[in-house]
């Protein structure tokens, strides 16, 4: 029997923009993941995620105190976290943010974050499109990250056409000239090769 004192407290929803405004503004980014995880508890309790948190959240993605925060990608990952409780229309919203929003992080791994959402959460048509304007960036880091979100849509959908659209893109970023983006195709490549001949070896035992 669980007792009311051992039931973590939760915030009142409407005061969670302005916890997420505080927090930008104090630049502690280590407060970030209380933050996310009171999300997941809300996430828990309601059974949906709710509108009013990801409006705080989308209100900050073009934030410049945001995008120079330290670890913010952590804030991101609670899309992959409770993708399973946001809506159709949650999604179709989420998504055309998180493009606008990726080239202007500091932090790499943000970007990381956000195609490996588009990749793998997403991993369809939109993403795709997606990923192939955010494959022009101009910022060497901002495409290097990009060869991740095709990765995951090769090997993630179950719609071959698809997945063919994205090793044609993949593959045409070995083109690119920075050897860093190139370096990236080629790791991507390398584990898709591996993963082919690992199922056709599977498939003679």
């Amino acid at each position: 029997m669980i007792l009311e004192s051992e039931v973590p407290h939760l915030p009142n929803r409407n005061d969670f923009h302005q916890r997420l405004t505080d927090l930008i503004a104090s630049c502690k980014s280590e407060s970030l993941e209380p933050l996310v995880f009171d999300v997941g508890m809300r996430v828990l309790e309601d059974g949906a995620f709710p509108q009013e948190y990801l409006d705080a959240i989308l209100s900050v993605l073009h934030d410049a105190a945001f995008l120079r925060l330290k670890d913010s990608w952590k804030l991101l990952r609670v899309f992959e976290y409770n993708w399973d409780n946001l809506t159709d229309s949650q999604r179709s919203i989420l998504l055309p943010e998180l493009e606008k929003a990726y080239g202007l992080f500091s932090d790499w791994m943000a970007c990381f974050v956000i195609s490996g959402i588009l990749g793998e959460q997403y991993g369809d048509d939109r993403a795709f499109n997606a990923l192939c304007r955010l494959k022009g960036a101009s910022a060497e880091m901002q495409r290097s990250l990009v060869p991740h979100g095709f990765e995951h849509i090769v090997t993630g959908t179950s719609d071959a056409a698809l997945a063919n659209r994205a090793l044609a893109e993949l593959t045409a970023m070995q083109r690119d000239n920075s050897e860093a983006v190139r370096r990236e195709v080629s790791e991507s490549l390398s584990r898709l090769q591996k993963r082919k001949s690992g199922e056709k070896g599977d498939s003679l035992n």
